[in-house]
């Protein structure tokens, strides 16, 4: 829970930001700004452990967007930066999906909050559902991915988990906003850290937590996996 409360931390002063939304494609309008604001007031109700409450705001904001776009020949993604807008705006173009707008990311964050909050209540599949509306609005949000790909994990999953992380990895180096970029590299690392250890592949485990801490040497989370890792590898040459 330590780190359910220090995510939603950074969440909230994110949304809480005027800048929120800022430089992505297409500009914030009135109905994004309370948007956010919304999704910043579910994520204060989570910190004090009202994630029912949440869930009920993070509900009337996906429901928002839904009944706004709701063009059955457009395929609608939500998206961070103007680089991530224009690849599937190109994509859709590339695959003769038709046509396709970005709208704010606001609305698949309503969908991954609202997953965060129903996992936090142990509703494991409720919660797949709703990270998986979320990354198919935003199928490069690392964010997204890294959370659909702890659902896996949860599940026991390491094949589709594994492949979930790398996806976070790439999407992350890509196309993550500079001020979260190492975080959610980080966030991708260790969830591919963690499947590795229970493969058993614990140097590729290792190389990941090294990894981690590289990037940031206050990554306690890879820090701690990290000796973990090096205390199996010294019980197994000690046999």
């Amino acid at each position: 829970m330590n780190l359910l409360r220090m995510a939603l931390s950074v969440l909230l002063l994110a949304l809480s930001s005027p800048g929120w939304g800022q430089g992505t494609l297409p500009p914030s309008t009135e109905e994004d700004v309370r948007a956010s604001q919304q999704l910043a007031d579910g994520v204060r109700l989570m910190q004090s452990k009202r994630s029912a409450e949440a869930i009920q705001i993070f509900d009337k904001v996906a429901a928002s967007y839904a009944s706004r776009f709701k063009d059955k020949n457009v395929t609608y993604f939500g998206a961070r930066s103007p680089t991530e807008s224009l690849l599937y705006v190109v994509q859709a173009a590339n695959a003769n999906k038709g046509s396709a707008q970005v709208v704010s990311a606001n609305w698949g964050y309503a969908y991954y909050l609202k997953g965060y909050a129903l996992l936090d209540l142990g509703q494991i599949s409720e919660a797949k559902s709703q990270l998986q509306r979320a990354v198919a609005l935003s199928p490069q949000n690392s964010q997204f991915l890294s959370e659909l790909g702890h659902i896996y994990q949860v599940e026991k999953n390491w094949k589709l988990a594994l492949e979930t992380f790398q996806r976070a990895e790439s999407a992350a180096t890509e196309f993550s906003p500079p001020n979260v970029q190492n975080a959610e590299l980080g966030r991708a690392w260790r969830g591919m850290g963690f499947v590795y250890v229970e493969l058993n592949r614990l140097d590729d485990a290792e190389a990941m937590y090294r990894k981690c801490l590289e990037l940031d040497r206050n990554d306690a989370a890879a820090m701690r996996e990290l000796g973990f890792v090096q205390g199996v590898k010294a019980k197994m040459k000690a046999k």
